[in-house]
């Protein structure tokens, strides 16, 4: 039997205390409220922690049956549906050109083109400032409605001079909408896997960049959203051949762009966002540790007031300090951030994507690895390739792999490590993708686990370093330490101390170094 729905429990839960204010105010009569059900089971499913069909229908019987159940649900679905379009509309900086398309055609519809071509020279100059192409080519269309039917207008050289002015030429406009269509593509490639893993998808990633490359150079005299997607475009595709410096400078030339140009920052907060994260990951992996902390500490943050949008940048740059802290041995300052994370994480999940759940549950596995909180490293390392199934990469499930068989090593529990080896084993037996880092890392800690001569299990660690050095130049694995530094651990073992020991002994190494 197919279990009821639970969509108008998620969208009911979904709504912040404004949005049900204003349902409220503006979707619920006066008067006779008593009667109506619709207001009675909204409230009813607001409370409920969990979606349990079976009591609505008790606490309603007998106006709430199996019957009619479903016509109820949809009935109350579609009055917060259209309250929420309504409640959006009041807070969307398009609404005024939105308005105005609708007035023109009323106007137009009328006869009175005077008023109507008074409104449109306004809102064709609105539309094209803020690049809404889709409003501006809207308006072009009542423009010619407007010429066919009426009389001849006074202004109409001035009118037509307006109609042909354009931000970008119709050339540049069809180049623009080319590569939203590859950017579109790239960031889907991107949510598979952060770099090419076989030939068909470094061809696919290459074709994509070859054609980003046909298109006019994007540095300067084009509009605002040509030059995103350009940059972003092909700083992702850079990033996923591994060519981080290429992708890191294109990600920088953006940012500055976002900044001269910060309205859009509220009005397009997605595309803000995704930005962000590229910095987070190619400046990483660069090493650009002070620039990637500075723009996650920049004023333009603060245009992102949208709850969501809120959520996905605390994420974002809780993922970005987390690594630089983990890699620059700041452990006080990755105990912080884990202890902030643990009381907030629950919170957050409804607002974010299954991708960014699984990282950011990945991430918090690695910190409490780090700090020797091996059960909660378990917990959160399970939870990132387990709960967020879909929304895991394909090297978050390998290298979650071999982290959680790390972490069963650590925990020095023969049923758990015995479990997890047997999973971590089928895993890499049914992938098609065999490397040879992974197979050493397996290999290695199952015939140590059991070893009880610490001079042997010495001789096996360093077995395995041995083959990593041989592989070092190996982009993958270079990509799965960067995730974690399995050679790091393996370092420590031999030294025989901790691995925060042996990152904070590193780091001091390096900095002396560069003294």
């Amino acid at each position: 039997m197919r279990a009821p729905s639970a969509f108008i429990w998620q969208l009911i839960q979904s709504l912040s205390r404004s949005e049900r204010l204003y349902f409220k105010r503006n979707f619920i009569p006066a008067t006779g409220t008593g009667d109506r059900l619709y207001i009675r089971l909204f409230d009813a499913i607001a409370a409920q922690k969990v979606y349990n069909e079976k009591a609505l229908l008790e606490k309603f019987s007998p106006s709430l049956n199996k019957k009619n159940i479903a016509s109820q649900k949809n009935y109350l679905q579609k009055q917060v549906g259209d309250a929420l379009v309504q409640y959006e509309s009041i807070r969307d900086p398009g609404k005024d050109v939105y308005a105005s398309i609708q007035l023109i055609r009323i106007y137009r519809k009328k006869g009175l083109y005077d008023e109507a071509f008074s409104i449109w020279k306004k809102a064709i100059e609105l539309a094209r400032s803020g690049e809404a192409f889709a409003m501006s080519n809207l308006l072009k269309t009542e423009f010619e409605k407007m010429v066919i039917f009426s009389p001849s207008h006074s202004d109409q050289d001035e009118l037509l001079g307006i109609f042909k002015k354009n931000i970008i030429t119709y050339t540049e406009y069809a180049e623009l909408i080319t590569l939203r269509d590859i950017y579109t593509e790239t960031l889907l490639l991107k949510k598979k896997t952060h770099f090419g893993q076989d030939s068909h998808l470094l061809d696919t990633i290459h074709t994509l960049l070859d054609r980003v490359n046909q298109t006019g150079k994007a540095h300067q005299g084009h509009s605002f959203w040509y030059r995103h997607y350009y940059l972003m475009s092909k700083a992702t595709l850079l990033y996923l051949l591994n060519d981080i410096a290429g992708s890191l400078q294109l990600l920088k030339e953006h940012f500055s762009n976002w900044k001269k140009e910060e309205i859009f920052t509220s009005t397009h907060g997605e595309f803000y966002i995704e930005l962000l994260y590229m910095i987070n990951y190619a400046g990483i992996l660069h090493g650009d540790f002070d620039y990637v902390t500075a723009v996650f500490n920049d004023p333009l943050n603060k245009q992102l007031t949208d709850p969501y949008h809120r959520a996905y940048f605390e994420v974002t740059r809780y993922l970005a300090l987390n690594k630089i802290y983990n890699k620059t041995a700041r452990y006080e300052e990755v105990k912080k951030l884990l202890e902030v994370m643990k009381a907030n994480y629950t919170s957050w999940e409804p607002s974010l994507n299954e991708e960014l759940n699984s990282t950011l549950s990945f991430s918090m596995g690695v910190g409490c690895f780090a700090l020797d909180q091996y059960e909660d490293a378990l917990f959160f390392t399970k939870r990132a390739i387990t709960t967020f199934p879909e929304g895991s990469r394909d090297e978050h499930n390998a290298v979650g792999q071999l982290l959680l068989l790390l972490i069963t090593f650590c925990l020095n529990n023969a049923r758990l490590f015995d479990a997890q080896y047997r999973a971590t084993y089928q895993f890499f037996y049914k992938r098609k993708k065999k490397q040879l880092f992974e197979a050493a890392l397996k290999h290695c800690l199952q015939r140590c686990f059991y070893m009880t001569e610490q001079k042997k299990k010495i001789q096996e660690f360093k077995k395995a370093l041995q083959l990593l050095e041989e592989n070092r130049d190996n982009p993958i694995q270079q990509r799965a330490f960067a995730i974690f530094n399995f050679e790091g651990w393996l370092q420590s073992r031999v030294m025989r101390i901790t691995y925060r020991q042996y990152v904070e002994k590193k780091v001091r190494a390096e900095l002396k170094e560069a003294v």
